[in-house]
């Protein structure tokens, strides 16, 4: 622990993590929790259509987009009302354009959103709280 205090020391006090790095640590912890749900992450950070996806994964035959939003302590926001009907349209046409790139359809498919939710943060934050909704809305083709 005194080596963490001398590092912050050296860094001006407790290192922040800026939203951007919030963000993609939020990704790699919601990957790891869907892992350990069972389900098999197929690509990361897909960038199509004007959006991206976040995650995308497979659970058993049906083929899952997941949108991962990252809070911290004290924020006002729980993560899934970021997720706005402008965003729902521009995740909706990537999902779309992936579901074209790909050689066959899958069988079913959904959109989940995933939340995680980071405490107070002294050298580095801790996950207080993962939430994982199902089915957060459709994707029409």
């Amino acid at each position: 622990m005194k080596v963490l205090s001398w590092i912050g020391g050296l860094l001006g006090g407790p290192a922040q993590l800026g939203s951007a790095a919030l963000g993609r640590l939020g990704e790699k912890k919601a990957a790891a929790y869907l892992a350990r749900q069972g389900l098999e992450i197929l690509a990361r950070n897909v960038r199509l259509a004007g959006a991206e996806l976040d995650l995308v994964a497979c659970q058993g035959d049906r083929l899952v987009f997941i949108e991962v939003k990252s809070t911290r302590a004290g924020s006002w926001s729980t993560g899934f009302e970021k997720i706005d009907a402008a965003k729902r349209r521009c995740l909706r046409r990537a999902c779309r354009a992936y579901l074209q790139r790909l050689s066959r359809e899958p069988s079913s498919y959904r959109f989940d959103g995933i939340t995680v939710h980071f405490g107070e943060q002294r050298f580095w934050p801790r996950v207080l709280q993962i939430r994982w909704e199902q089915g957060l809305f459709t994707v029409d083709k």
